[in-house]
């Protein structure tokens, strides 16, 4: 009995000390003279919207940790958060990570909501967390390690290259490319050609404006509503269904 009161005055403590931390930080830079949005982040949720007459560039970082104590709370807000929005020649640099100290339990990510004019190039370098992305007439260019995308209303070539996480695309006026290593990818209403070099995942694509070229390494393909060709490269081991194709179909085994 004397041991189990001792255990609970000791972790008494570390209870007390263990706590959510929540910081909210508003980044703006002016967007005349830029084409370019480059954003760099590490774990998190990500938000980017193309807002109709704005001239600036609005940043929304919410920062979070969970179960750490106070002193890493400190530490963190004071020297692991790395947060900044700048101009470099006609391009916007943002970077948005956590920098976590070797032999540590601090879990903390950036979240970030981001609002940009629609004619603006975007690229994005992610590390986790899911992401969303609409309303942009320009290229855009994802790079993720991990988490969902979804893109919606784009002008512009789309080019992906994912690790794993589910990836829908609706709605882009113009190429869209993807490299994905796992996760399921729907695609729908592309004006342009379309290239899906996948590992494993379901495929479905939908209303298509140009040619679509797949290659599949496991996982169902469903093909529907193509202007042009359809070539598939590789079709994997999953179930195979293309329809209403205008151009010619060839699939190589």
């Amino acid at each position: 009995m004397k041991s189990k009161i001792i255990l609970i005055f000791v972790l008494l403590p570390l209870i007390a000390f263990a706590e959510n931390y929540r910081e909210t930080r508003n980044l703006e830079l002016p967007a005349d003279g830029l084409h370019v949005l480059s954003v760099r982040c590490g774990a998190g949720e990500l938000t980017l919207k193309g807002i109709e007459g704005t001239g600036s560039i609005h940043v929304i970082a919410e920062i979070e940790s969970e179960g750490t104590d106070k002193e890493e709370i400190r530490l963190l807000a004071d020297k692991l958060i790395q947060l900044d929005l700048r101009r470099e020649y006609n391009q916007a640099l943002l970077s948005g990570n956590v920098v976590i100290p070797p032999l540590t339990n601090i879990d903390a990510r950036i979240h970030l909501r981001i609002q940009l004019p629609v004619n603006m190039n975007v690229r994005i370098v992610d590390g986790s967390g899911s992401m969303d992305i609409t309303n942009i007439i320009g290229n855009l260019s994802i790079a993720d390690d991990s988490g969902a995308i979804t893109a919606e209303n784009i002008t512009g070539r789309v080019q992906i290259e994912d690790g794993s996480g589910d990836i829908e695309i609706q709605d882009v006026q113009g190429s869209l490319e993807i490299i994905d290593g796992s996760g399921r990818i729907v695609i729908q209403r592309v004006t342009g050609d379309v290239t899906i070099n996948d590992a494993s995942g379901g495929i479905e694509v939908n209303d298509i404006g140009g040619s679509v070229t797949v290659s599949d390494g496991s996982g169902s393909i469903d093909i529907y509503r193509v202007k042009k060709n359809v070539f598939i490269r590789e079709p994997g081991s999953g179930e195979l269904e293309v329809d209403g194709v205008q151009g010619k179909v060839t699939i190589r085994e």
